[in-house]
């Protein structure tokens, strides 16, 4: 396939294991230029490993199990894997998984976790707008995300009488390492796009472009996955954003070959 030859993208998101998103741009034809602002750094040290541990032990007492994102479901998935054995039939039946948005659900379900998502906004509110967790008063419910974040849903959810926990399994750090390179493709017109799978990853990546980059960078297309993300993109200053689906590689890679069609 070659929907996307000649186009040069920028990626931001932190570098992936398996990124299918990033093969997918580069069969198309995309020249792909991976440029992470930044790093996700798992928790493996005390006391934070000891909070995990103990919060893993116990999942068997939770009624709900949250997972913000894809890395939470991922590093969530490994820590449950090493105490309980054949998720999730093991566990009780009124244990109710659910996912942020498309892309997290479908790594849960590659790992056997069948995890209900929002209908239309991919974020805490499209979650909060779920039937199912209305009436929550009396469950306990765990959340896997990484440290900090937006307390909404955990605030919201304790409001209708649920107990959350929180296990957070990562820090997200801000990276400069590949500041230079980013410079460069701005400054030569070497990029045609830039993807930014969140509103974090934008504030990352704008502090690492200097002033005298800036009005180049906000003047080329940016690709994001939700409103939510592409709203905050366009009160930063980005004159064209496009916007997909969701993160999922296939609602992202059709959201860019619909643009980049356009212009042909």
């Amino acid at each position: 396939m070659t929907a996307l030859k000649g186009l040069r993208a920028l990626l931001v998101r932190p570098e992936q294991s398996d990124d299918l998103f990033a093969r997918q741009l580069m069969g198309a034809g995309a020249t792909l230029y991976c440029c992470p602002v930044m790093l996700i750094k798992p928790f493996t040290e005390t006391p934070e490993e000891n909070q995990i541990k103990s919060q893993i032990l116990n999942f068997d007492q939770y009624q709900i199990a949250i997972f913000i994102s894809r890395t939470a479901a991922r590093l969530g998935t490994e820590w449950l894997a090493r105490y309980w054995t054949a998720l999730p039939e093991n566990l009780s039946q009124n244990l109710r998984y659910y996912a942020v948005g498309k892309s997290t659900a479908a790594l849960l379900r590659e790992r056997g976790i069948d995890a209900e998502v929002p209908e239309q906004a991919f974020n805490s509110e499209g979650l909060l707008a779920l039937p199912s967790l209305n009436n929550v008063a009396g469950e306990k419910a765990l959340i896997f995300s990484g440290e900090g974040g937006r307390t909404l849903l955990a605030d919201t959810l304790s409001q209708r009488g649920a107990s959350i926990s929180e296990c957070e399994l990562y820090r997200r750090e801000p990276t400069a390492e590949f500041t230079d390179q980013i410079i460069e493709l701005l400054a030569s017109e070497g990029v045609d796009l830039v993807i930014v799978h969140s509103g974090e990853l934008l504030k990352s990546l704008l502090a690492v472009v200097p002033e005298s980059q800036r009005s180049a960078l906000m003047r080329l297309p940016l690709l994001v996955p939700s409103e939510r993300v592409a709203e905050i993109a366009r009160n930063t200053g980005f004159q064209a954003v496009i916007c997909a689906g969701s993160a999922l590689p296939v609602d992202m890679v059709s959201a860019l070959r619909g643009w980049y069609s356009s212009l042909r």
